[in-house]
C-alpha cells in the first residue's frame, strides 16, 4: 500500500479529512458533554453524513441565535415606544385637564368614577357601552329575583295569615273539645275490661275442660253454646281495647288532647274525602 506521503493529492486529502474528524469531534462533544461521545464506526460514509448534520445544526443554532436578538431588539423598541407613547399621553392629560373648565372637569372626575364603579380598565367609549350592558342587564336579573322572592313573600303572609284563622277557629270550636268527664270514662273502660278479660280466661278454661272431658256426657250443642258465647266476650273485649288504646295515646294535659283529637279528626277527614273520591271514580267508570 502506497504511503499518503508518495502523493501529494492524497497527502492533502488525507489532511482534509483529519481536518473533518476533528471539526466533527468537537461538534460531537459539545452536543454530548458533559457526557463522552458514544463509539462509532468511523468511515466516509459517516464522516459525510456527521458533516452535514453539524453544518445543520450550526446554520439552526446561527437562525435562532438571530431570531432571539430580533426579538429582543423588537422588545426594547417596543418598550420605548410604550414609554414614550405613555409619556405622550400623561403630558397630553396634563394639558387638556390644564385647560378644562368647571363643567369639563366635572364630567371627567364622572367618567373616571363610573369606569372605576364598573371595573373597566379603560376609557374607550365601545368598554365602557359594553360595561354599561352588562351592569344594566345584571341589574334586570336582580330587579326579576327580588319580584319573584316578594311575591313568594306575600303568598307565605297569607298562608300564615290562613293557618291562624284556623288555629283560632279549631281552638273555639266546641266539636274539638276534649269531655270532662273522660278520665272517668277511661277508668270505668278499663275496668270493665279486666272483668271481661277474667271472664273470657274462665270461659277459655271452661271450653277447654269441655274439650277435655266430652266424652263422659258433653254434648256438641254445649260446646257450640259455649263457644258462641265466649266469641260474644272476645269481641266486646276487642271493642272495648279499641276504644281505650283510642284514648291511651292521647297527652295528660287539656291542650295537648285537644290537638292529638284535631289531627286525628283531619286525618279523618282525609280518609273519608279519599274513600269518597274512589267511590265516585268508580261509579262513573
Amino acid at each position: 500500500m502506497d504511503s499518503p506521503l508518495a502523493s501529494p493529492t492524497k497527502a492533502r486529502q488525507a489532511a482534509i479529512q483529519a481536518k473533518d474528524w476533528a471539526y466533527v469531534n468537537s461538534w460531537l462533544s459539545r452536543q454530548y458533554a458533559p457526557k463522552p461521545v458514544p463509539k462509532f464506526e468511523r468511515n466516509e460514509d459517516t464522516l459525510r453524513t456527521l458533516l452535514a448534520l453539524a453544518a445543520a445544526n450550526e446554520a439552526a443554532d446561527e437562525e435562532a441565535a438571530l431570531l432571539h436578538r430580533a426579538r429582543e431588539k423588537a422588545i426594547e423598541g417596543f418598550k420605548a415606544r410604550e414609554k414614550t407613547e405613555e409619556k405622550q399621553k400623561v403630558e397630553l392629560l396634563d394639558e387638556v385637564e390644564h385647560y378644562l373648565d368647571d363643567n369639563g372637569a366635572r364630567d371627567l372626575e364622572d367618567l373616571a368614577e363610573t369606569v372605576a364603579v364598573l371595573g373597566g380598565l379603560g376609557t374607550r367609549v365601545t368598554d365602557v357601552g359594553q360595561l354599561i350592558i352588562e351592569v344594566t342587564r345584571e341589574e334586570f336579573e336582580m330587579q326579576e329575583q327580588m319580584r319573584r322572592v316578594k311575591a313568594m313573600h306575600e303568598y307565605l303572609k297569607k298562608e300564615l295569615a290562613a293557618l291562624h284563622e284556623q288555629f283560632e277557629e279549631l281552638k273555639s270550636n266546641p266539636a274539638f273539645e276534649t269531655p270532662a268527664n273522660l278520665p272517668a270514662l277511661t277508668a270505668e273502660w278499663t275496668r270493665s275490661t279486666k272483668l271481661l278479660g277474667a271472664k273470657v280466661s274462665e270461659y277459655q278454661d271452661r271450653t277447654a275442660a269441655l274439650q277435655r272431658n266430652r266424652g263422659k256426657g258433653a254434648t256438641l250443642e254445649d260446646v257450640i253454646l259455649e263457644e258462641g258465647q265466649v266469641s260474644s266476650m272476645l269481641e266486646s273485649v276487642k271493642s272495648l281495647e279499641t276504644k281505650i288504646r283510642m284514648f291511651h295515646d292521647l297527652p295528660k294535659d287539656m291542650g295537648g288532647a285537644r290537638a292529638k283529637y284535631r289531627e286525628l279528626e283531619a286525618e279523618l277527614n282525609h280518609l273519608t274525602q279519599k274513600r269518597d273520591s274512589m267511590f265516585e271514580n268508580l261509579v262513573e267508570g
